[in-house]
């Protein structure tokens, strides 16, 4: 078994996987995502103002409604007074005069008010409109990035997976049976490496006595690590 040649191929299969870890976790995509949101966030505030708009806009028409009818009422009881001579109806018309004013004047504080907010609700649209432009811009700008940027990391992992034919092609398919069953049985590491007398696979100290059983197999024989049974490179 060559296992040298099964660690060169580790090592591509490692870095293919590192690649597609990278593809998910470019920072561009969430930089796209970031720009999403902020356009859903700028989107949902117009549609909130919106609402608020015609909220005012339906109450200012009520009011004026209303203020007409307290106009036209007040009127009507103004002609009254002119032809009442009793004491008391005409302070009875007097009172509900004075109620139907006191009634028109809040109803034009009121509409005052909705007036002066609905200047600021114009004005933070309008300055909401420009943020969705360049929200817009940026999302665009960001979906083009991750494009290029997946774009490239994909053509790296398409080089590597040449690179990776070509180390298959140089190896025998039963050594890449026993290479794919302990890739599966331990995380993708089939094969590694003795450092300072530890297995770069389980990271367990191999002793004295066992490395020197390694060294002592023949050439052509497979190490094993005695702790995890992955291949060792000598």
């Amino acid at each position: 078994m060559d296992v040298k040649a099964l660690y060169e191929l580790q090592k591509v299969d490692t870095a293919i996987e590192q690649g597609k870890v990278a593809l998910e976790k470019l920072p561009e995509r969430s930089q796209l995502q970031s720009a999403i949101a902020d356009l859903a966030g700028i989107r949902r505030r117009r549609a909130e103002m919106r609402a608020q708009q015609q909220a005012m806009e339906t109450e200012l028409t009520a009011i004026e409604k209303a203020s007409a009818s307290i106009d036209t009422h007040h009127a009507k009881l103004e002609r009254q007074m002119k032809t009442i001579i009793a004491a008391r109806e005409a302070e009875a018309l007097q009172h509900e005069m004075q109620t139907l004013e006191t009634q028109r004047n809040e109803l034009d504080d009121r509409g005052l008010l909705l007036l002066e907010t609905s200047a600021a609700t114009d004005d933070e649209l309008r300055q909401l409109v420009e943020a969705e432009a360049d929200a817009v811009s940026k999302e665009s700008l960001a979906s083009a990035a991750l494009a290029s940027a997946a774009e490239s990391k994909a053509a790296e992992i398409d080089v590597l997976q040449e690179q990776r034919l070509v180390v298959v092609s140089t190896i025998v398919q039963g050594d890449i049976v026993v290479y794919d069953r302990l890739c599966a049985s331990y995380k993708g590491i089939a094969v590694a490496v003795i450092q300072h007398g530890v297995c770069g696979g389980c990271h367990m100290d191999i002793s004295v006595s066992e490395l020197d059983m390694i060294k002592r197999l023949p050439a052509d024989q497979a190490a094993e690590c005695p702790n995890c049974n992955r291949l060792l490179v000598r």
